[in-house]
């Protein structure tokens, strides 16, 4: 779970430094820089699971242009701070698993753009580390509120020494792996083209692999509707992909687990109930393997007993779907970021969509004694949508649930300098005193007045 994240040096972010909840989402206009958050949080992840070069190249546009545009120029370094809060139980591909001693973990890596030779220019990871927050600076544990239940099975503070750090020894910058659970290692800094986090491949060093499978499953969802309509091979993963392009294949191994004599369709039923109150009409879903081709296909049964296929399904109703097996899926874990989940679905029903995107996320205020300890799972949601907002405030305007920001974009003019730059701003609204949290702006005591709120949810009636 990402609990906290500062940006600086990459693309319209300056010195941006946020806290999120389990479920928060970030509203603006267009070019405000919600989707470049986004990117951030894709880029960590990809630092995590790739080298520098096919990280920055499954970004949207040029590596260049991810620098973040200054009066002078691009800037050299992007800095990235994301504090964390891991799985206390980690297993590796091998089968090997271990409990953590500590799981509030800040990870720090710096970027920077370098000549390696007269004009070639490399990204190379310029600075790592990775530190234990302890129990007396975890402000983010603190604010939330969690119970006592969750605080015993999620919440470790026995490490104090960092597990990663950069140092500066004779030879020049080094990357110190240090000692947890066996002894540590050195690696130079000089040229590093990957993040020592991308060489941490199974549990030898526990708490970074742990902080390495939890960014590696931070994923940007880009549901691609010519996609999700699609026949899909018999060979597909059945974990759903950031495109949606096997969703047939996710929704068959569903079925096919969960299914029984009384229920054919398992939780397929439960899905086609949730799809009818979000777009209604649907009366039943199927996926099944078609034996002549060897692909999934989704088949939908109307009210009136038509059936339909994936192919003549609208966008709206497949992106919905594709979220709705998300909800039901039980191996989901991690971060989800998510663009404007209201696109498809008729305003009158954003409300309840909110609802239950609400509840696909784990909460620490009602996680009682008994519940299982499953994986965490966190909710980053963008949209532009004041009927969105309307189904996340209370009567006083204050979030009802997680965080809500307003995103826009502000001036900054140095003094002595006659040069003006744009950067992303992010401000929060109200918090419910349930929740509690405080963002670290850096801007301190910049908060969405609620006059601000008042005028984003009079344009409710515009939105049809």
């Amino acid at each position: 779970m990402l609990t906290r994240l500062e940006i600086d040096g990459f693309k319209s972010f300056e010195r941006l430094d946020i806290t999120l909840s389990p479920f928060t989402v970030v509203l603006g206009s267009n070019a405000a820089g919600k989707s470049n958050l986004f990117d951030a949080v894709q880029l960590l992840s990809n630092l995590a699971t790739r080298d520098v070069a096919e990280a920055v190249k499954e970004m949207r546009g040029e590596p260049l242009e991810l620098f973040r545009q200054t009066t002078s120029g691009h800037s050299k370094q992007i800095h990235f701070v994301a504090e964390v809060l891991v799985d206390p139980t980690v297993r590796d591909p091998w089968g090997t698993e271990v409990r953590l001693s500590h799981t509030r973990i800040r990870y720090e890596v710096t970027l920077e753009r370098r000549e390696t030779k007269a004009g070639i220019e490399r990204i190379q990871v310029a600075s790592e580390s990775a530190t234990p927050i302890m129990r007396k600076d975890d402000t983010w544990a603190e604010s939330l509120h969690p119970t006592k239940a969750f605080r015993q099975a999620y919440l470790k503070y026995a490490r104090q020494k960092p597990w990663l750090t950069t140092d500066q020894v004779d030879e020049g910058l080094s990357f110190s792996v240090h000692q947890d659970g066996k002894q540590g290692r050195n690696r130079p800094a000089s040229a590093a083209e990957a993040s020592v986090l991308y060489s941490i491949t199974n549990a030898e060093f526990p708490h970074l692999f742990a902080l390495r499978e939890e960014m590696r499953h931070w994923r940007l969802l880009q549901l691609d509707p010519a996609l999700l309509r699609r026949p899909v091979p018999a060979t597909a993963a059945d974990v759903l992909d950031a495109n949606g392009s096997n969703l047939a294949a996710v929704l068959a191994q569903m079925k096919a687990e969960t299914a029984t004599p009384e229920r054919p369709s398992g939780v397929l039923a439960d899905i086609a109930f949730e799809l009818n109150s979000l777009i209604p009409g649907i009366a039943k879903l199927d996926a099944r393997l078609n034996e002549a081709s060897r692909e999934y296909r989704i088949d939908l049964t109307m009210r009136d007993g038509l059936p339909f296929s994936s192919r003549v399904v609208s966008d709206g109703t497949l992106r919905v779907l594709a979220l709705l097996t998300l909800l039901h899926d039980p191996r989901h874990r991690g971060l989800i970021c998510f663009e404007e989940p209201e696109n498809g679905v008729h305003p009158g029903r954003i409300h309840q969509l909110v609802q239950r995107l609400r509840e696909m996320v784990m909460v620490p205020q009602s996680f009682e004694i008994g519940d299982a300890v499953v994986p965490l799972s966190q909710l980053l949601l963008n949209s532009h949508s004041p009927v969105v907002l309307s189904a996340l405030l209370d009567k006083e305007l204050r979030a009802r649930h997680g965080t809500i920001f307003f995103a826009d974009v502000a001036s900054v003019i140095d003094p002595g300098c006659t040069g003006v730059r744009r950067k992303t701003r992010l401000r929060s609204v109200r918090q419910h005193p349930q929740w509690g949290l405080i963002s670290a702006e850096a801007e301190p005591g910049q908060q969405v007045s609620d006059l601000e709120v008042r005028k984003v949810l009079e344009t409710v009636g515009g939105e049809g």
